[in-house]
């Protein structure tokens, strides 16, 4: 189906590098939320701090791992704030899935295990709980995505496995998916630089505070340069 074979034309640095070309944000520092030691709420469900930190050093150890195994250039390490606010991201759109599909009785369609399928293959070596991450993670687009498709098939009762009743169903599956988050809460901790906004999951740097020094500066660079990244203390770098 359409939503798979994106994802099997990538290799698999690709798969666990999204955060390279994605999110690349340097959150960092204590929680600013209402929602004490959540870093997301998606309706009547959180995601924890802890977890984000967890999930996303056992993803940073992916990336390298798969990087180095390819022989992959790479330009130098990267903030590891890229791979937390990723996390969050991916993890709290992991969660909508999770509560539309309970909503509506459904199960992702088809598309989203394939996917699972390739991370598997792609990460057959990497330990149990670093392929389980990266999947968790890498995989939230393709979970949400077919929960949406499977929504829409229910909503239109069109269950065709053509491009256009597929992109039909998940356009449908979008609208039902708005209807719900007009209804329930849906935020992550600004400390992240992610906004929802009509089910959308993006990039948002927060205004609040601004750089001063030089240094900063950089860091507040859409992507830092790696001399900027290199500077930071090892707990706060990937690679």
């Amino acid at each position: 189906m359409i939503l798979t074979r994106q994802l099997r034309s990538r290799r698999p640095v690709a798969l666990v590098g999204l955060a390279t070309a994605g999110l690349l944000l340097s959150g960092c520092g204590s929680s600013l939320g209402i929602h004490p030691g959540s870093a997301a709420v998606i309706g009547d469900e959180t995601v924890s701090m802890s977890k984000i930190d967890s999930t996303s050093t056992l993803f940073c150890t992916v990336y390298v791992e798969q990087a180095e195994s390819s022989q992959q250039q790479q330009s130098g390490p990267l903030p590891m704030g890229s791979f937390r606010s990723f996390t969050a991201a991916s993890l709290a759109k992991r969660l909508l899935g999770e509560q539309l599909a309970a909503q509506y009785g459904v199960q992702p369609a088809s598309g989203y295990q394939q996917a699972v399928t390739q991370y598997q293959q792609a990460l057959a070596s990497s330990p149990p709980d670093e392929r389980e991450a990266a999947i968790e993670v890498a995989g939230a687009d393709a979970y949400l995505q077919n929960v949406q498709v499977a929504i829409g098939q229910q909503l239109t009762g069109n269950f065709g496995q053509s491009n256009a009743d597929l992109k039909a169903a998940l356009a449908r599956g979008k609208v039902a998916t708005q209807d719900w988050l007009d209804d329930h809460e849906a935020s992550i901790d600004p400390v992240f630089g992610i906004s929802v906004d009509d089910g959308a999951f993006t990039a948002q740097r927060e205004q609040t505070s601004y750089p001063l020094s030089t240094f900063a500066s950089q860091g507040a660079q859409p992507q830092p340069d790696s001399d900027f990244v290199s500077a930071l203390p090892a707990a706060q770098r990937c690679g």
